[in-house]
């Protein structure tokens, strides 16, 4: 099996070649920050991946695409070059979840065997794209860790992620308290790595990096103790660990056609207007002040 990934949702433009064959993965990843330029790179990164693999598109089985919530453009530009390579090589595509990718990385980078991980992107506008996720390790990267017979997962190396929520947009000021109500029968605040090494809480994404999301969270939840968050290498979506979530995609079926391809919107707005513009600055200004 051969995958070539896309990820385009944001500032960042990651393209990856994942090989799976006879149970060994093996993936070539090339990452740029290009924000608006991604129209510009996507293809030429993808030619020199190919070149670099000594591979020719054909070779390619199917074309993964990150599918959202994310920023409008880069979503279009992924779903588009996505569309564009399956028209042209006959292949089908898989969207995969761009907040269950992030949760993935983020267990991936820990190299625990199992977390719960809550997702949480800047999505401009004062508002953020909020998931939460059982993330398990494969059964061959973590042996301890008991994989079920009806999961997929367990007949290869590939990661096991459960939507625990949803991927959401909240407003950032109502943040901890819009999603004690979308699932209220997690309490975040109590999942401490310190006190459930089975299955902690692991923050994933790059709006805790945003000057107060973290600090909100935390005083939301009582918490002395700041959760590592993760790095600039680990807060935007890797193609990589997309195309490690498109293999378990593949096996379950969830492959589509070109022509049914779609970017996943969980806002259906672009900008603010006139009068919200100055309603953000009013509570900024005032939130400095403070």
């Amino acid at each position: 099996m051969c995958l070539l990934a896309l990820s385009t949702s944001g500032e960042w433009c990651s393209v990856a070649l994942h090989r799976h064959d006879y149970g060994v993965d093996d993936s070539e990843c090339l990452s740029e920050r290009l924000g608006a330029g991604q129209s510009a790179r996507v293809l030429a990164m993808v030619r020199e991946l190919c070149d670099g693999a000594r591979l020719d598109l054909p070779a390619i089985d199917a074309i993964a695409f990150d599918a959202g919530p994310g920023s409008f453009t880069g979503l279009r530009i992924g779903c588009a070059v996505a569309q564009g390579l399956g028209f042209a090589l006959h292949r089908p595509l898989l969207p995969v979840d761009a907040l269950a990718t992030l949760a993935w990385q983020r267990l991936r980078a820990t190299r625990r065997a199992e977390a719960t991980v809550l997702v949480a992107n800047d999505a401009r506008m004062d508002e953020l794209y909020v998931a939460l996720y059982r993330v398990r390790m494969p059964a061959a990267r973590s042996a301890t860790t008991a994989q079920p017979r009806h999961d997929p997962a367990a007949a290869g190396l590939v990661p096991w992620v459960e939507a625990l929520l949803e991927p959401h947009l909240v407003a950032r000021a109502e943040f901890p308290r819009a999603l004690a109500m979308a699932w209220p029968a997690a309490d975040l605040g109590a999942l401490d790595p310190a006190q459930s090494a089975a299955t902690p809480l692991l923050l994933g994404g790059d709006a805790w990096q945003v000057p107060g999301v973290l600090d909100q969270w935390m005083a939301h939840h009582r918490r002395n103790a700041a959760p590592v968050v993760p790095g600039a290498d680990d807060a935007y979506v890797r193609a990589d660990a997309l195309a490690e979530l498109a293999l378990h995609g593949w096996r379950c079926g969830a492959s589509v056609a070109a022509a049914a391809a779609a970017p996943r919107y969980v806002r259906d707005k672009v900008a603010l207007d006139r009068d919200e513009q100055h309603a953000l600055r009013v509570r900024r200004a005032s939130g400095a002040r403070g």
